[in-house]
Parts: structure tokens; sequence; C-alpha cells
């Protein structure tokens, strides 16, 4: 499989046409990225961790009948995905209140919630990346009413399906962020699984494994990403280190 064009370029990973129409090529980088404040930092191994544990974790959720656009790793930082139309929804599922939750809410962080919560953002960089909620998003036009109830049902059971396994690994999944995508007319898991889009706490000492370790100048992120992809238990070049 050969790279064309450059179709999409961020600090997280390039996208690029493949020489199958049907097939594009997801590069994962190094380099971690602040959305708050656009600072970026290259963590060693970062690329290659959210690679092969995003592989591992759309097949779990393939396999539990959830469909994807992911196909299969190229190489240790490279994935073909099917080719989709992006939804320029972010959809996050939160578990307990971290982020800008506690903010909104008045819940200290850390605080499990009652039941799963979920809001959307519209992506749109020149807008700040806007929260939105599902009337927006079918007077925008962006998807179809009956699109909604699929992106929010599809949402709460990877929510569902992610939580069980990270908890078998004593970690508690904080909350994720996932993208949809649309293939005719087929809505699919797209984009990026691991702690780059989601938070993840160990479940003992609610140690923070993900970006935050970046965002909030705590330090140890490669130490944080490796112990999560270490507790995956999915082999690779970087448990040898």
């Amino acid at each position: 499989m050969e790279k064309r064009q450059l179709l999409m370029d961020t600090a997280s990973c390039a996208i690029y046409a493949s020489d199958d129409a049907g097939l594009e090529i997801v590069v994962r980088k190094n380099t971690i990225e602040d959305p708050a404040d656009g600072r970026t930092e290259e963590v060693a191994d970062k690329a290659e961790v959210c690679n092969r544990m995003s592989a591992h974790l759309f097949r779990i959720l393939e396999s539990r009948g959830l469909h994807t656009a992911f196909r299969e790793e190229v190489t240790d930082t490279e994935s073909l995905f099917r080719k989709a139309e992006l939804i320029p929804i972010l959809v996050t599922v939160h578990n307990y209140s971290a982020g800008s939750y506690p903010a909104r809410t008045g819940l200290p962080e850390g605080t499990a919630l009652a039941s799963p919560s979920m809001d959307f953002h519209y992506l749109n960089r020149a807008l700040g990346n806007p929260m939105i909620n599902g009337y927006d998003a079918l007077a925008m036009k962006l998807v179809s009413e009956s699109a909604v109830e699929t992106i929010v049902k599809t949402a709460f059971r990877v929510n569902e399906v992610l939580s069980a396994y990270f908890r078998d690994l004593k970690m508690d999944l904080i909350d994720i962020e996932i993208r949809f995508g649309r293939i005719k007319e087929e809505l699919v898991l797209t984009g990026d699984l691991s702690p780059d889009s989601m938070r993840l706490w160990d479940s003992v000492t609610h140690e923070k494994l993900d970006r935050d370790r970046f965002r909030k100048n705590l330090g140890n992120v490669r130490d944080a990403y490796l112990e999560v992809y270490r507790r995956l238990g999915i082999g690779g070049s970087v448990c040898m280190q």
C-alpha cells in the first residue's frame, strides 16, 4: 500500500490517500498537543503507543458488533482505514467529573457520575470548537435525526465496552472522545482510541495516565503512555525497551 496525496495534517497524525481509492493511511505522530493553547511537545514512542492501542481497541469494538472504519495496521505507527466522510462533531462521554466538567457542573474533580453523561462539540477551530447539542446539529444540517440517535446510542455502547475492559486492567475510564464518519449511509467509528483521546486513571492510586500529564505539566508523559500500553499486553517494540 503506497501513500499518495496528503489529505489532513494535525499535531497528532497525518492522513494520506492510498493507491486504493477506498482506503486511507493514518500516520500517528510523537507530537502531543494541548488544544487549549496550541502548545506541543515531542514524546518518544507515542506514535507507536497510539497506533497499536487504537488498532487493538477498534478490534475489540468490532468484536462487539460496533462498526468502525479501521482495517489493519501497516507498520508500528501506520494503519489503514476505510475512507469515510468525517462528521464535524466530537462526542465526549463522561463517567467522572474531570477536565472542564467541574467548572461546568460544580462537581469536584474525580467525582463518579450517577450515570454517564455526553456532550457534542462542533469541530470548527475558527469558532473554538464550541459545545453544541443535538438540536444544534440538526439545525446546522451536520447530521440527520436518525444519525443523532445512532451516534448517541453507539457512543454510550463504546463507553460501556471500554469502561469494562479498562476496569479489568485496574484503570478507570474517566471520559472518552469519539469521532464518527460516514461511508455511504453507514455511520462508523473512526479516529483515535488512546491516551490522546481519553482520560485514564489508575483505579487504586488515581494517577493520571493520559494527555492531562502534559496539559497540567505533571511530567512523565511517556512513562504514563507506556504504562497504559503495557497493561494492554499487546506487545510491540516499545515494550522491549
